[in-house]
């Protein structure tokens, strides 16, 4: 497999161009695994960090999936038409958040991890509280993203670690920041569904002591928005 070499040093819209039309063009066929970001670096004539870019790009749209230690590949189900250019800006735009979530879970999913071990019954009643808040924010999202930064907040006080916590805050603007930038309140019924399911069960690993799970929880929690948002670009 061979890609047309970008001569700029740092080119991401081209190398995502080139990708697309491979990908729309059927030479790169749906479930393909892409070469590793080393060789298309090579390959393209760019930097890694080009090469990452547009991959990240391309997910947030829906046309290519990461699976964590597997690699790279062409979605099973390629969207139909053909994007506008105003898309590809806009998932372009997504890459800060994306960006804020690789942060997110390296905090957030250790402070999971030592919330099993510390937590006391009263952050967990905290907890749960948060719970009811985001099943009854509704429609109001809002009620909803402020519930769900809640929980986290409280969750890495519950690590025993003050220090996550002092992080953690900063990085929650930054974080709500990019949700009103890139209009997540129209992210679907579904997505909000999943991350209330996905904190009762962190929560429910709490209660028994399970690190493990827990961690694991976060991780699936924090990382569910990235197949939601090629809806709203």
């Amino acid at each position: 497999m061979h890609f047309e070499a970008i001569q700029r040093s740092s080119a991401p819209d081209k190398v995502a161009e080139q990708l697309l039309a491979r990908i729309k063009s059927g030479e790169l066929a749906p479930g393909t695994r892409l070469p590793p970001q080393r060789e298309l670096a090579r390959q393209f004539g760019v930097g890694r960090s080009s090469v990452r870019e547009a991959l990240n790009a391309l997910s947030v749209m829906g046309f290519l999936e990461v699976f964590q230690g597997k690699g790279t590949f062409v979605a099973r189900e390629i969207p139909g038409a053909d994007p506008p250019a105003a898309a590809l800006r806009a998932a372009f735009q997504a890459e800060s958040l994306l960006d804020l979530l690789e942060l997110r879970e390296t905090l957030e999913c250790r402070a999971a991890e030592l919330a099993a071990e510390r937590i006391e019954s009263s952050q967990l009643a905290g907890l749960r509280r948060c719970l009811q808040a985001l099943e009854h924010a509704g429609d109001d999202y809002p009620s909803f993203l402020a519930a769900d930064f809640d929980f986290h907040r409280r969750l890495c006080e519950a690590s025993g670690n003050r220090a996550f916590a002092e992080i953690l805050n900063p990085l929650l603007a930054r974080v709500a920041e990019q949700h009103e930038r890139l209009k997540t309140g129209l992210l679907s019924r579904g997505y909000r569904e999943h991350s209330i399911r996905t904190l009762k069960q962190l929560t429910a690993c709490l209660e028994r002591e399970d690190g493990r799970g827990a961690r694991e929880w976060m991780r699936d929690h924090l990382y569910a928005i990235r197949s939601e948002l090629k809806d709203v670009l």
